[in-house]
């Protein structure tokens, strides 16, 4: 993933998750980036809106706030995102989607975006078998385009989204221009 000279600033936002703050932490060490917490006991609005505070005060140029995941729709924690939302007024509202659903992404996009309003997506786990359904359905229900699809476990493995190379993986024809720019990276950074 092409790297640009950004101070970002982390969120841990998600305040219900056990060890969520705390894997937060260690992906931000490991990545570099600062992580802002306020501890499992704090209204995550308050959280998002401190963060912004934060980073305006100390010249973060990016803030993500992480809030916590779901699966299925909960009344509740969609209230809480649109309260972040009107707190914060981000530029993006991405939601996170595990391409595992396959068909399923749509009646979860349709619902958040509905509730929430997004921005567009980042469709996970996409190494699997799934080969692109949530993709289609993603953008189908919502009209907003799939920003990145992460392909494996790792932060490298996050990568930005192309609809050719979606195609190319539905028709079973693959990815080549994936393998080249990998490959490629892959001998430049031996270099």
């Amino acid at each position: 993933m092409p790297t640009r000279n950004r101070k970002v600033l982390m969120a841990a936002a998600d305040v219900y998750r056990p060890a969520a703050i705390s894997q937060l932490q260690i992906l931000g060490e490991s990545v570099g980036v600062d992580v802002f917490s306020m501890g499992a006991d704090a209204d995550p609005v308050d959280i998002a809106a401190a963060a912004v505070e934060k980073a305006k005060a100390e010249g973060y140029d990016t803030v993500l706030v992480d809030t916590a995941g779901r699966q299925v729709i909960d009344e509740d924690l969609m209230d809480e995102l649109r309260r972040i939302k009107n707190k914060v007024n981000p530029d993006e509202t991405l939601l996170v989607v595990d391409a595992m659903t396959g068909q399923e992404a749509a009646s979860l996009t349709a619902s958040f975006d509905s509730a929430v309003g997004i921005s567009g997506a980042i469709l996970t786990k996409l190494d699997g078998d799934s080969r692109g359904g949530a993709a289609v359905s993603v953008r189908g229900v919502s009209g907003k385009p799939i920003k990145f699809v992460g392909t494996g476990e790792k932060t490298p493995d996050l990568e930005p989204f192309y609809p050719d190379r979606m195609a190319s993986r539905i028709l079973g024809m693959g990815d080549v221009i994936s393998l080249v720019e990998k490959a490629s990276s892959e001998v430049s950074d031996a270099d």
